[in-house]
């Protein structure tokens, strides 16, 4: 499924484990829409948001990590 880790590199949990498929959890939703109150299309539209954002902050942070500011003169 992934492919192997180089080098030592560092395991992205939002794209190398299972929890990559919660992003997902919408498509499952409106597969079952006419089977299933509407109620749970909308919880898998939340459990979807809440994964890409997770991920987005997550990524921003690693980004942040590397970025050096400029010196205040």
């Amino acid at each position: 499924m992934s492919q192997p880790q180089l080098g030592g590199a560092e395991r992205d949990l939002y794209r190398d484990t299972w929890v990559r498929y919660l992003g997902y959890a919408n498509e499952v939703g409106e597969a079952f829409r006419s089977l299933v109150p509407v109620a749970v299309v909308w919880l898998s539209y939340g459990v979807a948001s809440s994964y890409v954002l997770a991920d987005a902050i997550d990524k921003g942070k690693k980004a942040g990590e590397d970025f050096l500011p400029l010196p205040l003169d």
